[in-house]
């Protein structure tokens, strides 16, 4: 196993942000991973889990424990309907692969960045998809190094919830169950995903995708609600809000604190204008200064304002009808 001390996480932060960190496991097997795993258990070592970086603002702050990347764990392999996919497998090329194949299921993932271990430990949605609809069994590993195998649905608790976040096992691969497809249709999916993406500048700068999770129970997209809060005018520096999509925040050579200080920048905003309490999407890794933990970490009542979200659910409605 490749593992290097003092090592910088910027060439694995999809943000371009981080520090040093004490020492970075870079596993190739399921016995690596175990292994890197029961090392830090062993010398007690914080061990921080990246995957792709693509849903995380990993801190600029020195570092003392570990963190463990997985893109050593690549490999695909292609039984029928059936893939068994490692934790480091890109989500375009896992698209790409089961297009290969005439297998539908997973279009919705191309050119949505990370890699399948972060994407089924957060359970993630777009394009009418969802990892929990196409998994059958997850391969993990224990905080004490233990190999563990899900395979009940209650793996995934609900959108951007599975027990994966709460245990902090590792995900190390993944069976997908596809079914067959016409590939020419499969082909159409993906080409809309890219050009959707690409259309709301999600490729432009570096970013960490959505900072802040929907609430289906207020009934409107986190984007829509900074959106018409004017959170697209918010820069601070060096970190910028997305002129294309409100709910992104582009790194133009900002530093991990001015990022998140623009994010809660972006709360305030939304909470003071409609009353709504946004939740972080974006995984914060790393050492985080104590002014800032208590910011993040701030709570506020929900008190959502009924006429405004109202109003703006009608005014959507028209707009999209």
């Amino acid at each position: 196993m490749t593992s290097f001390r003092s090592a910088h996480l910027k060439a694995y932060s999809y943000y371009g942000t981080g520090g040093v960190c004490g020492e970075l496991y870079r596993p190739t097997s399921m016995d690596e991973l175990v292994d890197a795993v029961k090392t830090s258990h062993r010398l007690g070592q914080p061990l921080i889990a990246l995957g792709g970086g693509t849903n995380s603002l990993v801190l600029d702050e020195p570092f003392a424990g570990a963190f463990v990347v997985f893109h050593g764990l690549d490999q695909i392999v292609v039984t029928g309907e059936r893939l068994r996919v490692g934790a480091g497998v890109d989500n375009t090329r896992l698209a790409e692969v089961a297009l290969q194949h005439g297998l539908d299921g997973v279009a919705w993932m191309n050119r949505l960045p990370g890699q399948i271990g972060g994407t089924v430990r957060m359970n993630a949605r777009c394009y009418g998809g969802e990892i929990s609809q196409v998994v059958a069994e997850v391969t993990a590993v224990s905080r004490s190094g233990e190999v563990r195998t899900y395979r009940e649905r209650s793996m995934f608790r609900g959108y951007k919830d599975t027990v994966f976040m709460t245990s902090g096992d590792l995900i190390a691969s993944v069976e997908l169950q596809l079914v067959a497809g016409d590939k020419a249709g499969v082909a159409r999916k993906m080409q809309a995903c890219a050009d959707d993406r690409i259309a709301k500048g999600q490729f432009d700068y570096p970013s960490c995708g959505c900072v802040f999770k929907n609430d289906y129970g207020i009934g409107l997209p986190s984007g829509l609600l900074l959106e018409q809060a004017g959170a697209k005018a918010l820069k601070h520096g060096g970190a910028e809000v997305s002129p294309l999509h409100a709910n992104f925040v582009y790194n133009k050579g900002a530093s991990s604190r001015a990022i998140l200080e623009l994010t809660l920048m972006m709360r305030d905003l939304v909470y003071r204008e409609f009353g709504v309490w946004m939740a972080y999407e974006m995984e914060i890794l790393g050492s985080l200064p104590p002014d800032l933990a208590e910011r993040v970490a701030e709570v506020k009542e929900q008190r959502p304002d009924q006429v405004k979200i109202e109003a703006l659910k009608q005014k959507t409605s028209r707009f999209n009808g």
